[in-house]
């Protein structure tokens, strides 16, 4: 079916480009046909599979896409187990939603009574987190991919309550495993370094073929230096000492201006760099 889908795309095009028919109508067929092979795609899967789909987009905080998969999975499937799981998870899915709406109106009446709330904000992506009723900031160009190499800082804003910041490190590899034992960051000359507070803290597993080892850590007082020393550098380097190997790389002018883009929304909302 799904060579089919593609073979009858391949026909239309050589059809259309020998008869001039206009760009248009071409990617309008070809919107079509990428319709027709993901249908085809989600008739190939089972219950169980559309429910892992639901499970994982609600996990990362993609309600919308997890209520679609949930929906789907009802109306195709009425009578199995998963269905009635799903019944369950989409209640609390549409209320997720209904929290993100309600959430991000809060924000909008504060931004609009503020300019320099608006600026600082509006350069962020928010996601709400209706179980834990927390606001994630973070920077737009950030990414949570567990296959790139990122440094990054975001902010967590409970209603009522003052934000706090956190510090994000993730390394990813197709070639061995550093079995992270510290992280030394650079910035000017001056050196920080960051261990594990608590055991585990480091944490690593294998993902996408290939290893990804990482940090999260709410950040401290004493932390702060660091991150706008970071932000404000000249120079900046990562250094993630492992069991036996070192890797070390530049930190990058889009990460830096993305930290300081943080440090300026976590002001924002009432967060004190001192």
């Amino acid at each position: 079916m799904m060579k089919k889908a593609t073979l009858i795309l391949y026909s239309c095009i050589f059809i259309f480009f020998s008869c001039g028919v206009p760009q248009e109508e071409y990617d309008k067929l070809k919107k079509e046909n990428e319709s027709l092979k993901q249908e085809i795609a989600d008739c190939q899967l089972t219950p169980v599979q559309i429910l892992e789909q639901a499970n994982e987009y609600n996990g990362n905080l993609e309600y919308e896409k997890s209520k679609s998969r949930l929906i789907a999975l009802i109306e195709k499937y009425p009578k199995s187990t998963e269905a009635r799981k799903a019944k369950r998870l989409l209640k609390k899915v549409e209320k997720e939603i209904e929290e993100t709406k309600k959430a991000l109106e809060r924000d909008k009446l504060t931004e609009n009574n503020n300019e320099n709330f608006k600026k600082a904000i509006g350069k962020m992506k928010k996601k709400y987190d209706v179980s834990n009723s927390v606001t994630w900031y973070s920077d737009k160009s950030s990414t949570l991919s567990g296959t790139k190499n990122f440094l990054h800082t975001y902010i967590g804003k409970k209603e009522k309550r003052k934000p706090w910041m956190g510090i994000s490190v993730n390394h990813f590899s197709k070639e061995e495993w550093l079995f992270i034992k510290q992280i030394v960051i650079t910035a000017d000359g001056k050196t920080y370094t960051i261990e594990e507070e608590n055991p585990g803290e480091f944490k690593a597993s294998e993902t996408e073929g290939g290893m990804r080892e990482w940090f999260d850590r709410v950040l401290k007082e004493k932390d702060f230096e660091m991150i706008k020393q970071v932000a404000e550098s000249k120079s900046a380097k990562l250094q993630l000492i492992g069991k036996t190997t070192t890797k070390e790389r530049t930190i990058s002018l889009a990460e830096k201006k993305a930290i300081k883009n943080v440090l300026n929304a976590f002001e924002a909302l009432g967060g004190s760099l001192k």
